[in-house]
């Protein structure tokens, strides 16, 4: 991963060592916004799945996401917005990014994850609302999958 890495949230409760959290590239041009939802499960090996819309061009693309990662304990449900830079081309948009998480939730909740796949393509994503009980520091690979338009 390209990004410059610093320290994060510490999870001393967990015993766990502190969380790296990347930092964007400030070079990286904006080229689309996406809007989630998703669902986080986790007892030390967590799994990710939702849906979203991407804009990207004028236009309005729906996907799938869905991955897992380890370092995380409880449930959350997610409802956000984040930022795509970089993307010159639209299927660059489909395929396997890998994220670096930090997520504190009882009963309401912040988080945020910054995605990175191998056409060097950015997301970063912010939880705007987050319920249920998670912890989670986290490095996680999550798959992006565009819907077929009708």
């Amino acid at each position: 991963m390209k990004k410059i890495l610093s320290a994060g949230l510490t999870l001393y409760a967990l015993g766990l060592s502190p969380a790296v959290c990347a930092t964007p590239d400030p070079s990286a041009m904006t080229t689309g916004q996406v809007t989630f939802v998703m669902k986080e499960i986790g007892v030390g090996a967590g799994y990710t799945w939702g849906t979203g819309q991407l804009v990207y061009g004028g236009r309005s693309y729906d996907f799938t996401m869905s991955g897992g990662g380890l370092g995380s304990v409880g449930y959350s449900h997610i409802a956000g917005h984040g930022t795509v830079h970089n993307l010159a081309r639209l299927q660059d948009f489909d395929g396997t990014y890998w994220a670096v998480q930090a997520e504190a939730t009882m009963g309401r909740g912040v988080g945020s994850k910054l995605l990175e796949n191998n056409h060097r393509v950015d997301i970063n994503l912010t939880a705007a609302t987050a319920s249920g009980a998670r912890l989670s520091a986290e490095a996680m690979r999550i798959t992006f999958h565009l819907r077929p338009s009708h």
